[in-house]
């Protein structure tokens, strides 16, 4: 017979899309009892896929970690760019989407987690602890800001966690590892209010823009910044979350697009202005990066 507990979390569930894919993996806590934290999941595109439709998730935050590459949100009709790195909070209620543009290739973890009810425990904490939590989480700004290594690390685990259906004390490690993620979330908050790339990095990005229609060898960004090629790697990627040539490639991609949708050339003079070695292998690209065809993207523009 089950627990009164455990029925009434049955009967606490929402509607949640759980659709799990070859590139998605979606972990359910409500079957083990969980109140609280509803879902953890995580993607990893190798390309592109089409724009996230704009939706809501009633009464819940949802925290995103965008582990790797670029992705944009719009909120209530607002713009926000993220890479690599960054964290990106959604209140209950609040309409998200990536508006017109796709989920683009990379990794990104997502938890959704319930407001509870006045005078209820949240992940074992008493009532006056988890509204404190609550609390910050309600009303704390920036709601995009940059992470740090322990919030990746403690996702994976959590990940690990779950699947080790034997060990006796599995939900007591999923309810901490899951507190201590969003502790770690609310202390990186406030130290990264309006942070943005390094001064030299910012040179960089400038320098790749203004020789975006040529070949840029990695060593000649690395002299651009003053460093090392293994170091300069290494450092843009921490700073940007993506390696350098995924950069410049996703920058190229970006002006193409412009160019096939304003300029009025063909998919041919395109990919030779950015460089490509055939149209063919500039199509693929474009595609992977922007779930759309070059020739797609022209004739919607002419239907303007």
């Amino acid at each position: 017979m089950l627990s009164i507990e455990y029925c009434d979390t049955i009967l606490y569930m929402e509607k949640i899309l759980v659709d799990p894919s070859e590139d998605r993996r979606i972990l359910d806590f409500r079957p083990l009892g969980f109140r609280d934290v509803a879902v953890l999941g995580r993607y990893e595109y190798t390309r592109a896929h089409q724009p996230l439709v704009p939706h809501s998730h009633g009464n819940m935050i949802e925290i995103c970690l965008l582990e790797s590459g670029r992705q944009n949100y719009v909120v209530e009709g607002t713009e926000y760019s993220l890479t690599g790195g960054d964290v990106f909070l959604v209140r209950p209620h609040e309409k998200h989407g990536s508006g017109l543009h796709p989920e683009e290739k990379g990794a990104l973890y997502w938890l959704l987690f319930h407001i509870p009810k006045a005078r209820q425990r949240f992940l074992s904490l008493p009532p006056a602890q988890a509204n404190h939590i609550i609390d910050q989480f309600l009303n704390f700004e920036p709601r995009h800001f940059r992470g740090n290594d322990k919030l990746k690390k403690t996702l994976s685990q959590i990940f690990t966690v779950f699947d080790e259906t034997d060990v006796p004390l599995r939900v007591v490690n999923l309810q901490n590892l899951l507190l201590r993620f969003l502790l770690d979330v609310l202390a990186c908050a406030p130290q990264n209010k309006g942070k943005g790339p390094s001064s030299e990095f910012q040179h960089v990005l400038s320098f790749i823009d203004e020789h975006i229609f040529e070949m840029i060898p990695l060593a000649v960004l690395a002299d651009e910044a003053n460093l090392s090629l293994s170091r300069f790697k290494a450092r843009f990627k921490k700073e940007m979350g993506i390696p350098p040539a995924q950069y410049v490639m996703q920058r190229k991609i970006e002006k193409a697009g412009r160019l096939l949708s304003s300029e009025g050339y063909s998919v041919t003079e395109v990919a030779m202005q950015m460089g490509f070695s055939s149209s063919q292998y500039f199509a693929a690209v474009f595609k992977q990066y922007t779930g759309q065809t070059p020739s797609l993207v022209m004739k919607r523009s002419l239907e303007k």
